[in-house]
């Protein structure tokens, strides 16, 4: 995850999620058949308008390409520009070696309607490559041509003549090369839109608002951005047009030279031939210590700062109880880990209904239940005996105590093992989230002694009661998704911002009094590292997942890096780690695992060799990947290793790229794998996210997500493993904005992305279908079968209902009437959940019939559907 912070309304949903699914699917009527079949348009539906400007191409030498509509806009061809042979007539401009077209001035005024076209042929694939474009000052006043973020054809608007992100209306098609294509960019205010035509055909349409006027030159060729040329067109190009006006539809397919027939909706799925088998592996889970994701989130610990190590100088989190003085204490350490304690200077009068001793504010609070055992552990001693300690769980002004228990008495030295104390609330206590933890003394004989006090604890019941395990409500929420895999320990959290306060494996085994833990400079608080190697393995046992371990490569966040000789104990770390996860119990870190509480070792595939390395300018990590590969892999051969960004020192099992967008950007990339070569290194989607709501994702931001995750599944032979992130946020320390679920310390509640997730990868067949949707601008899709089992996913993020007419070919006979519809919808795109309102928006599933192997499927605005067919 970039080192970069990220930068309610109650909606009832009514029978518009379930109950109106009734009518979802209509088996296809004759007079639907027709709108299928229709003629070609008459000559007057095909009429053009006026033209700003055309550029034919055909002059095949010189210099100059003429402008025919006679509006004098005359293209300079400019360095290596030249001809080739053309589509329309003899001649195109080529460009295959560079160079571009100009003519003086803009040839429309972009602040108002008008539509660009031109067919265009590609020498390669990849970047940013713009056909036409008119410049402003700053930047083009539109793009019409080939993304590299989408990796499909596009027409793209910025808000205004800046470097500002991208309305973008994106393909439903892979490009290819050496193939000509017809594209029409239309900009059309009135109806408050862009549209990319491809072939005569609809392809991408997205809300745009913010038109201004080019006032540059028109470029063939080239685009403006950050005031410079850039996104050289690497192809040919011919027949530009430019109107003044909003084509038609039907004038589209006209200037592409396409029967109508063939550019009306359609979502055809080919049934009888798989394209290839969806990855076994593909959605998981990743985790990192942000926004208090682990500390004061999934770590069950309720005690913040439990090990005095979080501040130098001052007991953070704790404060005085009874007229105490509290200091840290260096010259009286528990051990070499934590040499530190909590100093607590008892007044001069204890006893006799007062007491004494320290109290602790937790994360935002202590959270209280009723009917609840909590465990706490605590090393104390005094500078004399004494006796009895009170730990109490009680109310924030001490004025109610929840549940109590005592240590009897209390020596002079710390013991060889914590104390450990069970305090039960009763069954009418009242839940309260304001709580605190204190440790406190009424012994007479304590007055004016010394109390010192290290790894005070206190956990709530855990998951699968592990003893220094995980909260139960956020590992049911995960478990819910059923992860493949957990990769962690992050993110930046594995690297930190020095090699100093990485995450250093080492340190966060054994028992947890005996763990210094770090300080999580990325995010900007105390790490106990109580969460450490053993605490993730079990968590990915618990889910029945597997681990993605993340490996220190010896490069920090602020640059620090390490080559050469200097990199071997980094190196020998990880191959320690390794043997740690799956060693034999006689193995030296195998028998340490065990020693630690779990004698069989943890299976282990994927080892991930550190992460966005493309942070590091030096350019080490080529060499740093090549040291660590060659080591893993000669003493683990069978290990899968993961880049984190391009390297050509070893050819790596996968590479790690990683894709923040936004919603719109998101869902304009579902294609983005589509055309990719298929003999190139694997991927692994680590980390992803379309960028919308705080905490978690709005509606918005759930449609870009499942367009995005529609395009992955589409792709699994090439994107074999999946997750999103990050993965939690307390909503008390929300430093990253937008996060799958979030909580406090009470409750916690899933987003609407979260839904889409559950939704695509719970019902996900074993192999995908070639799935071709026409003219449903908008629209994301993709299909997969098991079986009898057929599952359709659209996504629809436009605020139209949409009739979409869906086709099942090569089916070997039929398919049942009746069908399942899941469906996430709601108002708007800003409608969310929330802690107070969590189920604002959340999937309804229903029964529909009338499908068929032809049928129409409506599908309601802002929605996720997933429709489970049955075949005969």
């Amino acid at each position: 995850m970039p080192s970069e912070a990220g930068v309610p309304r109650r909606t009832v949903l009514t029978a518009l999620g379930a109950a109106s699914l009734a009518g979802t699917l209509a088996a296809a009527t004759p007079a639907g058949a027709a709108a299928l079949t229709g003629t070609a348009p008459s000559a007057a539906a095909a009429d053009l308008p006026a033209a700003a400007a055309h550029w034919t191409f055909d002059e095949g030498s010189g210099t100059s390409a003429a402008d025919s509509s006679g509006n004098g806009r005359t293209a300079t061809l400019q360095g290596a520009a030249g001809w080739d042979t053309g589509k329309v007539g003899a001649h195109s401009l080529s460009l295959t070696a560079g160079g571009n077209a100009a003519a003086s001035g803009p040839a429309l005024d972009t602040s108002k309607g008008f539509s660009v076209g031109a067919w265009v042929n590609l020498a390669q694939l990849g970047g940013y490559q713009t056909a036409v474009s008119i410049d402003g000052k700053v930047v083009s006043a539109f793009y019409l041509g080939l993304r590299d973020d989408t990796g499909t054809f596009a027409f793209a608007r910025l808000d205004s003549d800046a470097t500002q992100s991208a309305a973008v209306a994106a393909a439903a098609s892979a490009p290819t090369t050496g193939t000509w294509t017809h594209l029409v960019g239309v900009s059309d205010p009135a109806a408050g839109v862009i549209r990319l035509y491809v072939n005569g055909v609809l392809e991408g349409e997205t809300a745009y608002t913010a038109g201004w006027a080019g006032s540059g030159d028109t470029a063939i060729g080239r685009a403006l951005y950050g005031g410079g040329h850039v996104d050289q067109w690497h192809g040919l190009v011919d027949d530009v047009w430019m109107f003044p006006s909003v084509l038609t539809s039907d004038q589209v397919a006209a200037l592409a030279g396409v029967p109508v027939e063939t550019t009306t909706p359609l979502l055809s799925v080919d049934v009888g031939t798989p394209a290839h088998a969806v990855s076994p592996i593909l959605p998981g889970l990743m985790f990192e210590d942000i926004n208090h994701s682990g500390e004061g989130g999934i770590y069950a610990e309720l005690v913040q700062n439990r090990s005095m190590m979080a501040s130098d100088t001052t007991p953070v989190h704790w404060s005085a109880v009874g007229g105490t003085t509290l200091a840290l204490d260096t010259a009286t350490p528990l051990n070499a880990a934590l040499n530190r304690s909590l100093k607590v200077a008892l007044p001069s009068s204890v006893g006799a209904g007062d007491r004494a001793g320290v109290a602790n504010d937790g994360f935002w609070g202590i959270p209280v239940r009723p009917g609840t055992a909590y465990t706490a552990r605590l090393f104390a001693k005094a500078s004399r005996r004494i006796g009895p300690l009170t730990v109490a769980i009680e109310s924030a002004d001490g004025a109610t105590v929840y549940a109590s228990a005592h240590v009897s008495h209390i020596g002079t030295a710390f013991p060889d093992r914590p104390f450990e104390l069970t305090l039960r609330t009763g069954s009418s206590t009242p839940v309260v989230g304001d709580a605190r933890l204190t440790v406190t003394t009424a012994d007479p004989a304590a007055a004016g002694e010394t109390l010192w006090l290290q790894h005070v604890s206190l956990f709530p019941p855990t998951y699968n009661n592990r003893p220094n395990g995980l909260r139960i409500d956020l590992m049911d929420k995960l478990v819910a998704l059923k992860p493949k895999f957990l990769r962690f320990p992050g993110g930046n959290f594995l690297e930190g911002n020095t090699i100093a306060t990485r995450f250093n494996w080492k340190n966060t085994i054994g028992p947890v009094w005996e763990r210094p833990g770090h300080m999580d400079d990325a995010w900007g608080y105390w790490s106990t590292d109580g969460l450490g190697l053993l605490e993730y393995l079990e968590w990915v046992e618990d889910m029945h997942a597997q681990p993605v371990l993340a490996v220190f490569a010896g490069y920090s966040l602020k640059g620090e890096h390490v080559t050469g000789d200097a990199l071997k104990p980094f190196i020998q770390d990880a191959l320690d780690e390794i043997e740690y996860v799956t060693g034999p119990v006689t193995s030296t870190w195998g028998a340490r695992r065990a020693a630690d509480g779990h004698p069989e070792p943890f299976p282990l595939e994927y080892v991930e060799i550190g992460n966005e390395d493309w942070f590091d300018s030096s350019g080490s990590y080529n060499e740093r990947f090549a040291a660590f590969y060659d080591a893993i892999k000669a003493k683990y051969p069978h290990l899968k290793l993961i880049a984190s960004t391009s390297v050509t020192s070893r050819t790596p099992d996968l590479i790690d790229e990683h894709y923040y967008l936004a919603p719109s950007a998101a869902q304009a990339s579902t294609h983005k794998y589509d055309n990719r070569d298929r003999n190139s290194t694997k991927v692994f989607v680590g980390e992803w996210a379309a960028q919308e709501g705080r905490p978690t994702p709005d509606l918005n931001a759930a449609l870009g997500d499942a367009a995005w995750l529609a395009g992955l599944i589409r792709n699994s032979d090439q994107v074999l493993m999946e997750c999103y992130a990050p993965l939690f946020s307390h909503v008390k320390n929300n430093v990253w904005a937008t996060n799958l679920i979030a909580y406090d310390n009470l409750t916690s509640y899933v987003s609407p992305s979260y839904w889409a997730q559950h939704m695509l990868t719970s019902r996900l067949g074993n192999t995908v279908l070639p799935a071709t949707a026409r003219a449903l601008p908008g629209l994301a899709t993709v299909a997969t079968r098991s079986g009898n089992r057929l599952y359709l996913a659209v996504v629809n993020s436009g605020t139209e209902k949409l009739s979409v007419p869906v086709e099942l070919k090569g089916l070997a006979k039929g398919v049942k009437r009746q069908a399942t519809a899941t469906v996430l919808t709601g108002p708007s795109r800003t409608t969310t959940n929330t802690l107070t309102e969590p189920d604002t928006l959340v999937p309804r599933t229903s029964t529909v019939t009338g499908a068929a192997k032809s049928f129409t499927s409506t599908v309601p605005p802002l929605s996720v559907t997933v429709l489970e067919l049955v075949l005969t």
